[in-house]
């Protein structure tokens, strides 16, 4: 008999049984990710402030700051609701992209307004990947019948912030 927590091809999603004790670790696993990457996303927010030349994107990136580690102390709080410490994972992810943004906005021959406009590009596709993380932390929370609730404020935060980047941008490029 074909083990349930491995899907195959012939499976569909209905058919596959995930153990309880699988899902609070794929929670965990999700949850040390983005506490982590959070961490990281501060020190990238404080360097791309201060590349960036106009007001306005300055004060939404320090937003973005405050808010970070307003979502950090909200997860502190979710580790203890949950009887669990944050453990050190990879963050490779977050770290490359953020990599990738600060030596785009550093290049020579770029212009201030050229500059701005990168970081913003990618502040909006950290908000993204942010969004998602909290959209599946959400589910996977419900699926093991912890409450979603604690993770409403963070998601609220990564898409207010999505949305204020995305109408700075607009901004920018009409």
């Amino acid at each position: 008999m074909a083990d349930p927590t491995d899907p195959s091809p012939s499976l569909q999603p209905k058919d596959v049984q995930i153990d309880d004790m699988l899902l609070k670790k794929t929670f965990l696993e999700h949850l040390n990710y983005i506490y982590f990457g959070k961490q990281h996303l501060i020190s990238f927010f404080n360097e791309v402030k201060s590349i960036s030349k106009l007001n306005v994107l300055k004060h939404a990136i320090q937003e973005g700051i405050d808010d970070t580690e307003s979502q950090i102390k909200q997860m502190d709080e979710i580790y203890t609701a949950i009887g669990e410490t944050p453990s050190q994972t990879s963050t490779l992810g977050i770290k490359a992209m953020t990599l990738e943004a600060y030596i785009s906005t550093i290049k020579a021959g770029k212009t201030p307004l050229e500059k701005d406009v990168f970081i913003l590009f990618y502040l909006q596709q950290i908000e993204g990947i942010e969004i998602t993380y909290f959209k599946v932390l959400k589910n996977l929370a419900q699926a093991i019948g912890y409450s979603s609730s604690f993770l409403d404020q963070p998601f609220d935060l990564a898409v207010e912030n999505k949305i204020l980047f995305e109408s700075i941008y607009k901004e920018y490029i009409s």
